[in-house]
């Protein structure tokens, strides 16, 4: 079967050579990209797209087609309406190893420069009691942007979430939107 892959030319043509025959499982990662992993309870794997170590990074993750094209629709979605959150770039399926056998589907996104998952802030020894407070405010912050624009986030929490400082502390971006959905309209119990 024949790699469908769903994306926009320009991005795709970037994540094209990546071994869409090996479970993610199976890819190397590099050390200093897999610290900058998240936990999630799919398979992720922090990717260049060339050997030069200042080419583009992604998050290729490997879920179910119906999720991985829900999730990049919706990624698509949101960029477009200026959230902030990751930038979603493809969906590979028909992925099979060299035996034959399929592999999952995989939901490519460009990782977001200068970011870090929570667990990797807070491990820093310098991290303070008002740098917890300042990420807690960007989530609070994060979270109201998305309501603004009619966005339910199913699955909010810190694991879902990059953070970036600026100047004024920390910017909070939606990583996972698997479980999100828009709402045109709220019922009165809503």
């Amino acid at each position: 079967m024949a790699l469908r892959i769903t994306g926009l030319g320009e991005e795709i043509a970037a994540v094209t050579g990546l071994p869409w025959n090996v479970s993610l499982e199976e890819w190397p990662e590099d050390p200093l990209l897999a610290e900058k992993r998240g936990i999630s309870r799919h398979i992720v794997r922090l990717v260049r797209s060339t050997d030069d170590p200042d080419s583009e990074v992604y998050a290729v993750k490997e879920t179910v087609s119906e999720f991985a094209n829900r999730e990049y629709k919706i990624l698509r979605e949101l960029t477009h309406l200026d959230a902030p959150n990751v930038q979603s770039i493809a969906v590979i399926e028909g992925r099979t190893n060299n035996a034959g056998e399929e592999l999952p589907c995989a939901l490519v996104t460009r990782f977001l420069p200068y970011s870090l998952p929570y667990r990797v802030v807070l491990s820093d020894k310098t991290v303070t009691a008002e740098d917890v407070t300042l990420m807690a405010n960007a989530l609070a912050l994060l979270l109201v942007r998305l309501h603004l624009l009619g966005f339910w986030w199913g699955d909010c929490s810190l694991s879902n979430t990059l953070f970036r400082r600026d100047a004024e502390g920390y910017a909070a971006y939606l990583v996972d939107a698997e479980t999100g959905e828009f709402q045109k309209s709220l019922s009165d119990g809503q």
